[in-house]
């Protein structure tokens, strides 16, 4: 790392660099608990170089005369000068001692010299903007935002290379750096050139927002030769005065403050985004949860037609046999089948006749319709889920086509969700023979069927009593039958309708009963899964309020240093 500086700040100063270490601090904590983008380490180089001489970043475009610039600078050849593109790297030059290189990685190291400048400053000489050395630029912008100061290199006669000017728009526009200008080389130009191209730098400056552009004429050449009309002189001044009036940890403290607001501008602008697409989500979430309302409306529809026809189907059974019910309990009849010599068959097998019987068609006629309710029960349920695959599906494909960007987590949840409405069986909750193989079918063919028998048994127990004996009543008691028949005949048919259209009510109720609960197993579980992702979007939203209200403090703090 560069070398502690030499400095007794003033109580003034020295308050601002407490306020703008715990600025740093602050930020950096945030920054922590936020998606790696680089900030935090950004942050940390700026705390460790708090203490440490201010940081001059060099650059320009290869042979702009940069190197041969530092070296001029500081009296000794410390950068590589050669006739081809030769810094492939960037150099630390920092105070020792004595004179050493450490390697700091590839195309990057450190030298020690011992430089009396060095100990209030450290210089980095990068690779040329337009450098042909693949990675080197990044290198060098991955720099930028540890620098104090940026020094911006042009050939006294040609300023107007592009990428330099692109690169200082980056590192003014980015992160706010202090710059300054030199113009080298300037024995390779005419003092008409020199004054054209004074003014032309002083124009692109303006044009980049920096105001009151300084800039010097030099010549590295001149220089060497011990010219005094070098220029060197005036730079050397202006490093003295930034020195001994305080500005190099000015600029260190405004360097600091600017980095903070770029990366909390940057930070926030991406909590912002972040809201605005959970935001979406939501959106998205609550938009297939009123798709799923909307098919309980329609589902209800379905249900009141599924119920009434076959309510009508039972309804028509059920009249059937309370008609035979009633031929049944006719006077000839029932004497008929009260003598043995004369009936047809006795009041127990005609009771179980009409049980069989009933039993049989209801079978028949109830499944049938059943089978159709099925199918219709059914498709509505796959329509619902396919209805809701489809938005899923939409929804990715809108992503992959480049629609708003989303958190790696937020993908896996919707394509967990889509994973679960497919896994959602619809044979496992109607079954594909029909309705007979699910729990609506049993209640077809049992709570409403027996329900109806069971009011046929229970007249059984008042015909029983005509067959007295196996029939041994013989024509003698024909008159006693008739009178009792008579008498309680009335009172049997009532008792047989009331049971009948008990039964029915009970048939459409059960009915219409399991079928909303065929329906609501299944939206509640289509629900559950949709609720789920909305929890998770709910405290991720609270989450990012929470730092965005604390990046807003942070900001004001860095505001006021």
């Amino acid at each position: 790392m560069p070398t502690t500086a030499r400095r007794v700040l003033s109580p003034e100063m020295k308050q601002k660099y407490d306020s703008l270490r715990d600025v740093l601090q602050r930020a950096l904590s945030l920054t922590d608990r936020c998606p790696e983008t680089g900030a935090s380490a950004v942050l940390r180089d700026r705390l460790a170089l708090l203490q440490s001489a201010a940081l001059f970043v060099f650059v320009g475009e290869v042979k702009s005369g940069k190197s041969s610039f530092i070296n001029a600078l500081l009296g000794e050849e410390v950068c590589e000068v050669a006739p081809d593109p030769c810094t492939a790297g960037i150099q630390e030059l920092v105070y020792g001692e004595g004179r050493s290189r450490t390697a700091l990685g590839d195309h990057w190291e450190r030298v020690r010299l011992p430089k009396e400048v060095l100990k209030d400053i450290t210089i980095v000489d990068t690779p040329g903007t337009n450098s042909i050395i693949r990675n080197h630029q990044m290198i060098t912008e991955n720099y930028i935002p540890r620098s104090d100061l940026v020094v911006f290199v042009f050939p006294a006669k040609n300023p107007h290379t592009a990428t330099a000017w692109e690169f200082l728009s980056f590192v003014r526009r980015d992160w706010h750096r202090k710059i300054v200008f030199v113009l080298q080389q300037a024995d390779l130009a005419s003092p008409q050139e020199l004054a054209v191209n004074q003014e032309r730098v002083k124009q692109y400056a303006h044009e980049r927002n920096v105001q009151n552009p300084v800039l010097f004429t030099v010549s590295a050449k001149r220089e060497s030769e011990g010219a005094p009309d070098s220029g060197f002189t005036e730079f050397r001044e202006f490093l003295r005065n930034a020195v001994e009036s305080g500005d190099v940890w000015r600029m260190k403290l405004e360097g600091s403050r600017d980095t903070v607001r770029k990366v909390l501008n940057d930070l926030l602008a991406d909590l912002r985004r972040e809201e605005a697409a959970i935001a979406e989500d939501e959106a998205f979430y609550r938009g297939l949860l009123a798709r799923v309302e909307g098919r309980r409306e329609k589902a209800n529809a379905l249900r009141r037609l599924v119920v009434d026809s076959l309510g009508v189907s039972y309804d028509r059974l059920a009249s059937r046999l309370e008609e035979d019910f009633r031929e049944g309990l006719e006077v000839g009849t029932i004497l008929r089948r009260s003598i043995p010599f004369l009936r047809d068959k006795d009041v127990k097998t005609w009771i179980k006749e009409i049980q069989e019987r009933f039993e049989k068609t209801a079978r028949q006629e109830i499944e049938a319709e059943s089978s159709r309710a099925s199918k219709d029960l059914s498709d509505e349920m796959k329509a619902m889920l396919d209805d809701l695959d489809s938005a899923i599906a939409h929804r990715q494909e809108r992503r992959q086509k480049g629609g708003p960007p989303a958190a790696a987590d937020r993908i896996d949840i919707l394509e967990r969700l889509q994973g679960q409405l497919r896994d959602l069986r619809i044979s496992d909750i109607v079954n594909q023979k029909g309705l007979q193989g699910s729990d609506l079918g049993a209640l077809t063919l049992t709570g409403g069927g027996i329900a109806a028998l069971g009011a046929v048994i229970a007249m059984a127990t008042h015909l029983i009593a005509f067959d007295i004996t196996g029939g041994i009543l013989a024509a003698v008691g024909a008159g006693l039958v008739t009178v009792t028949l008579i008498w309680k005949r009335s009172a049997i048919m009532n008792d047989f309708s009331q049971k009948m259209a008990r039964s029915r009510e009970e048939f459409r109720g059960r009915l219409d009963q399991e079928i909303t609960g065929i329906f609501e197993r299944l939206i509640l579980e289509i629900q559950h899964d949709l609720k789920e992702p909305l929890s998770r979007l709910d405290r991720e939203t609270a989450r990012i309020s929470s730092l965005v209200e604390e990046a807003r403090l942070v900001s004001e703090a860095a505001e006021l240093l």
